[in-house]
């Protein structure tokens, strides 16, 4: 009962920690439509009728009322769409079952195909576009969560006129057609960039509205069963694609992050062994005091130490410099005081057999002492990686400089710009938590072979 009681424990605390990881794993395949949900898998992975309520979210906005007046009134935001699993499955399956029949699916293909050439040839002034930010960057040269609120444009009025000749409105409207010339360009029958009917000043519409709209909710469901599972896949996967080229194509995130690493791990392995096995060994006269200090550093936090830190930095002329960063994070009072307390408990007696073999002090320490203390130096160079690697705060503290930050703080940054989609921003955080949690489990065997084999010599 007590073995079964001690798996119980570690079952449940494996699941508390593999579960927050799968909600943001299925997170960085989620959209504005099912983001919300929190949930550890993706429902639209299995269930037909949420993935056809995604596609339409990714045209429109808000839930397209007009298009489908016979939904629930409840449903006002995608959110709120989202969390009615029930009433979605009910309102797909309304207009995705009759489809079944081959007559009436040919008559909405070609009701389909008519709206195509509609949309192809609208006036793009006269058209709405909820578009992706995921796809602003080819046209702006940067990722905009914000490229041009269209609510305040009156585009559905007759008497409107577009501000022609307006750099930033001309922009928007070459990137609105972009979106229905990649339309035609794969055969889908609707995009993101949808026309609009005018309206009177009276409110009436233009004639042959109802008629467009009809087309639209045919085309939406003919494209959603002839495209359904690819459009969901691409969507699923521009969140990685946006993610790759914000890290890894702009700047030399990866290189200086890598370097960082490399340098930052082979300098304490280097350094505190050094510095531990020169306390442990030769019984220096203050050596406690030594470790003392050493220790003391640790009492202040990073937010204290970064100020004269800086400084330092700064009066060397390392700023916007590899060194920068590695330097400060070289030596390490905890690293110092756990090897020489490993240092002393090893016994006296292999030194003094090696001093009759006549071994010099350096054969000693890099033949005998480094080999026994693999276990802790395996801990001490995956505490130097993740503590090398999460570092933002210092890296964007002593590079200013765009061409020297690192990943963890090209993310940070990504964080900040992209929080009007946090699915983006999970994608980027399973990508950054990729290295760490590789490192994790080869460090892991070594420590384990480190220190199981040598308690059964």
């Amino acid at each position: 009962m007590f073995l079964f009681a001690v798996y119980a424990l570690l079952s449940l605390g494996g699941v508390t920690m593999v579960l927050p990881f799968m909600v943001m794993l299925a997170s960085s395949f989620a959209s504005g439509y099912d983001y919300s949900r929190h949930a550890p898998v993706l429902r639209a992975l299995w269930n037909r009728n949420d993935r056809f309520m995604r596609s339409v979210a990714t045209c429109f906005a808000r839930f397209p009322r007009d298009v489908f007046p016979e939904a629930p009134e409840s449903w006002t935001t995608w959110q709120s769409v989202a969390q009615d699993r029930a009433g979605v499955d009910r309102f797909a399956d309304a207009i995705l079952e009759p489809l079944t029949n081959r007559t009436l699916y040919a008559e909405w293909r070609q009701a389909a195909e008519r709206y195509r050439e509609a949309a192809a040839c609208w006036d793009i002034h006269r058209t709405v576009c909820n578009y992706d930010p995921r796809d602003v960057q080819p046209f702006t040269g940067s990722f905009l969560t914000s490229f041009l609120a269209e609510t305040h444009l009156p585009v559905a009025r007759a008497d409107w006129t577009p501000p022609v000749g307006d750099a930033k409105y001309d922009l928007w409207c070459r990137f609105k057609d972009s979106y229905r010339a990649r339309m035609v360009a794969r055969g889908d029958y609707v995009c993101r960039t949808v026309p609009v009917v005018e309206v009177a000043a009276d409110g009436t519409a233009r004639r042959g509205a109802a008629a467009l709209r009809d087309c639209l909710r045919k085309a939406l469901a003919v494209q959603f069963i002839e495209h359904g599972r690819r459009d969901f896949f691409l969507s699923a996967f521009d969140n990685y694609r946006l993610v790759a080229q914000y890290l890894f194509v702009r700047g030399r995130a990866f290189v200086n992050t890598l370097l960082l690493v490399v340098f930052s791990v082979l300098a304490a392995l280097i350094v505190n062994p050094l510095a531990a096995y020169a306390l442990s060994r030769f019984r220096m006269k203050g050596g406690e005091r030594i470790i003392m200090f050493l220790l003391a550093t640790m009492a202040f936090p990073a937010a204290v130490t970064a100020i004269p830190g800086f400084i330092l930095i700064r009066d060397l002329g390392l700023l916007n410099t590899l060194a920068a960063l590695v330097l400060p994070t070289v030596a390490s009072g905890m690293s110092i005081f756990i090897l020489k307390g490993f240092f002393d408990a090893l016994p006296r007696e292999l030194y003094e057999a090696a001093a009759i073999d006549g071994a010099g002090e350096w054969t000693v320490f890099t033949k005998i002492t480094l080999p026994m203390t693999t276990p802790i130096l395996a801990v001490n160079a995956l505490n130097h990686f993740v503590a090398a690697y999460n570092s933002w705060e210092w890296a964007f503290l002593v590079c200013q400089k765009e061409s020297q930050w690192t990943i963890a703080v090209w993310m940070y940054q990504m964080s900040r710009e992209m929080a009007g989609q946090p699915w983006c921003v999970m994608a980027g955080f399973v990508i950054v938590s990729i290295p760490t949690a590789l490192v994790f489990l080869l460090c892991q065997k070594v420590i384990l072979r480190g220190i199981v084999l040598p308690s059964m010599k």
